[in-house]
């Protein structure tokens, strides 16, 4: 196994059970001690966790701005059940907005057989998925490319986003909590999503389970353009009650 798809099932390890032992990945990945602790160094100089004695947990605080090959096997049962519920909301003929994130990159793998839809994203991953789809019209933002994300940012993209006036746009974030909103780790994608929450009749926000009680960087919008959250696992009640009190109607997946 190459060094990069280890520190990539690393991540994933560490996102599942918030923390990891050296000499279980020592074994897991049947290489040595040593060169678990250079990967543990390598993961912890790019903000994504924090080394310990023997081991290393999640970083809940950062704002590193993860890799997308890392949140794309990051909670991947979790993202394709979102993914496959928000499907049902989309309609033949419907004009969306899909920003870069890897739980609305399923949702492009989800919808890409309806009929007669119209996408406007800023992610060369969603192009990529959708560049073969039949009945699928689709629009990049243009903008500079963010290599990390694949995503496309900056004024020309916003600038695009701002021409349009679409039905739905379907956004994620990196963290949800009742003080400080919605919120973002990379300044120039919140511009990004918070340009699609503006152009679009409906937002629809997609959330699993580990964005709540978390914040980011940036707050991206007032959640009053939030009109549907899906998330995958149930909330609490204060949740739930915080949710409509704000008129955001709850889909669980």
């Amino acid at each position: 196994m190459l060094a990069i798809e280890r520190r990539k099932r690393i991540m994933r390890l560490i996102q599942e059970n918030q923390s990891v032992l050296v000499p279980e990945l020592s074994k897991l990945f049947n290489v040595t001690e040593e060169t678990i602790r250079r990967d543990l160094e390598k993961l912890e100089a790019e903000g994504l966790l924090k080394r310990t004695y023997g081991g290393a947990v999640i970083n809940e605080n950062s704002s590193a701005d993860i890799p997308l090959n890392i949140r794309e096997i990051t909670n991947i049962e979790s993202k394709q059940a979102i993914s496959m519920k928000v499907a049902e909301y989309i309609e033949d003929g419907d004009t969306l907005l899909l920003d870069s994130s890897s739980t609305v990159l399923q949702v492009a793998k989800q919808i890409k057989f309806k009929k007669k839809l119209t996408v406007i994203t800023n992610s060369e991953k969603i192009i990529l998925e959708l560049a073969n789809a039949k009945d699928c019209k689709v629009i990049s933002t243009g903008g500079v490319l963010k290599q990390n994300s694949m995503s496309l940012i900056g004024n020309f993209a916003e600038d695009m986003i701002k021409n349009f006036c679409v039905d739905k746009a379907i956004i994620s974030s990196k963290g949800f909590d009742m003080t400080n909103g919605i919120t973002e780790s990379n300044e120039m994608e919140a511009e990004i999503k918070k340009a699609m929450a503006n152009s679009a009749e409906k937002v629809f926000l997609l959330l699993d389970h580990n964005k709540f009680d978390k914040s980011s960087f940036v707050k991206m919008f007032d959640l009053d353009k939030i009109d549907y959250l899906f998330t995958d696992r149930k909330l609490s009640l204060e949740w739930e009650e915080f949710l409509k009190k704000h008129n955001i109607d709850l889909i669980y997946c």
